[in-house]
Formats: structure tokens, C-alpha cells, sequence
């Protein structure tokens, strides 16, 4: 377990350069809406939070619940999000090049990058 339990706690870590975050727990909707956080790893963290409008890009999300969060609008570029559970997650208007979407499970059901870019809306 973490000792960072507030957003600007998060902030000042990564200010000072830390980019792997562990165990973190952010469950009541904490909201990293716009921030630029990209080259962060957060592994086996626990997110319903809001990341709309944030700058992701190179982000790692790994064995992490990341369920009913909202990365609408956010810059997903070379991110990854791999053996996640991924219910109710929003996307729309995200940007997703070179995004990686690997093993995640919603609704008892092993998803990749083809099937989010099908259920997102992403075909085009």
C-alpha cells in the first residue's frame, strides 16, 4: 500500500520525478482531469477517477482495476493499458495512436486492442 492518498500527493511525487506508482487506491472519483502525467506506470492500482482531457501519452496502466474511469478526450498516444478490468470505462474522442490494449477483462471477457477499437467506436 501507497502513502499518496490525494491527487496534489500524486502530483508532487511526479513533479519530483517519480513515475512508477504501486497500490495506489483513487475509488471515489478523483479526478486527474488535464493534467499531463505522461510516461507514468501505475501498476496494480485501483482507479475510478477521472482522466479526461489528460495528457497519457507513453502511460502504463497494468494489473490495475481501472472500472468506471474516464479517459474522454485524453491523449492515449503509445500508452498502455494491459491486464486490467476495464468495465464502464469512457473513451470517446481519446487519441489512440500506437496504443496498446492488451489482455484486459470486462464482463468476464478477455479483451485486446481489436475489440476495444469495435466496443469504442474506434473502426473507421
Amino acid at each position: 500500500m501507497t502513502d499518496i492518498k490525494k491527487i496534489s500527493e500524486f502530483i508532487e511525487h511526479y513533479k519530483n520525478g517519480q513515475r512508477l506508482f504501486v497500490d495506489l487506491e483513487f475509488e471515489n472519483g478523483e479526478s486527474f482531469s488535464g493534467l499531463d502525467i505522461s510516461g507514468t506506470t501505475f501498476k496494480n492500482c485501483w482507479f475510478c477517477a477521472d482522466f479526461s482531457n489528460a495528457n497519457l501519452t507513453d502511460c502504463k496502466f497494468i494489473d490495475s482495476n481501472i472500472k468506471t474511469s474516464d479517459f474522454t478526450n485524453a491523449n492515449l498516444t503509445r500508452a498502455e493499458i494491459k491486464g486490467c478490468a476495464v468495465e464502464s470505462t469512457e473513451y470517446n474522442g481519446a487519441t489512440i495512436t500506437d496504443f496498446k490494449f492488451e489482455d484486459n477483462s470486462a464482463y468476464g471477457n478477455i479483451l485486446g486492442l481489436n475489440d476495444f477499437k469495435r466496443i469504442f467506436d474506434f473502426e473507421k
